[in-house]
């Protein structure tokens, strides 16, 4: 599978989605801003402030984002760790900082799921010594009626990135235990235990059931078989941390550092033709 960088120079990317239009609007986590790719040009899509790590696009066209608040290298002191809606108009609000009487210290990743509601990754903070709390990761669900649960409570995991397979089942990543689980019977599974050269982050399911897993040490995009297993490796030499399909398409935000540093401006944005095609998201808003 061929790789082809798109951009380069970025500050921390992430979260990329395939806007109606084509275009390609992903987070900058050291600049706080939603950036947007077209014709081989990177330019502002929305000012998040904080640091925004994920996103995923509404049926109603606002771009839902996890905000992960002030992480070290954002420069914006006054962020709010939460869930924000950017409107198309660019206008940002915050919506939840808390769920079911929890406060929100790392959401990482988001995605719709099948009862409409929206499920994301706390990665908590027990890695981010911002906090005075030593909070665990945390799998969340909320609703657009001000309602929600904490699904699990993931302590010393790190969950990460979020997703869902054709048979709508919930998967996540845990970087700090290198494996992706499932969710089943409510209760956590291991579906794939990678090595420890394998952090993983983001990932995106393939219409044939293949998992597209980003992963930060071994510098690139794991592709895992519906059973879990290692199918193959595509190297960008970089830490990959996100990705989605657009058709056999797939678009990655990467970094060459995993350290968050505003000083340093190593993230990049590539092209992946695949074998694959893409599963369609699950449709939803709050």
């Amino acid at each position: 599978m061929e790789a082809t960088l798109l951009a380069s120079g970025l500050g921390f990317p992430e979260g990329p989605l395939v806007m109606p239009d084509g275009r390609i609007v992903f987070c900058d986590g050291n600049v706080g801003e939603l950036l947007v790719y077209q014709d081989g040009r990177v330019a502002t899509f929305a000012r998040t402030g904080g640091s925004p790590w994920g996103t995923v696009l509404g049926t109603d066209g606002a771009v839902y984002v996890t905000q992960g608040g002030n992480v070290p290298g954002s420069g914006d002191t006054s962020a709010v760790s939460g869930i924000q809606r950017v409107r198309t108009d660019g206008t940002v609000e915050l919506l939840r900082s808390e769920v079911a009487g929890r406060k929100l210290y790392g959401p990482n990743d988001l995605a719709f799921g099948p009862d409409g509601r929206l499920y994301f990754t706390d990665s908590g903070s027990e890695e981010d010594f911002r906090f005075d709390v030593r909070s665990p990761g945390r799998l969340f669900a909320i609703d657009g009626r001000g309602g929600g649960e904490m699904l699990l409570e993931l302590p010393k995991v790190y969950p990460n990135g979020i997703a869902f397979d054709k048979q709508r089942r919930l998967y996540w990543t845990e970087s700090l235990a290198h494996r992706v689980c499932r969710l089943e019977g409510g209760k956590p599974t291991t579906f794939s235990q990678l090595s420890d050269r394998h952090v993983p982050d983001g990932m995106a399911f393939a219409a044939d059931g293949r998992v597209f897993v980003c992963t930060t040490i071994s510098e690139g995009v794991t592709v895992l078989s519906p059973d879990g297993e290692v199918l193959e490796e595509i190297h960008l030499g970089q830490h990959a941390t996100n990705c989605i399909f657009d058709g056999s398409t797939l678009y990655v935000t990467a970094t060459h550092t995993a350290d968050i540093e505003a000083s340093q401006r190593t993230g990049t944005f590539w092209r992946v033709a695949t074998d694959a095609t893409g599963l369609d998201l699950i449709p939803g808003r709050l």
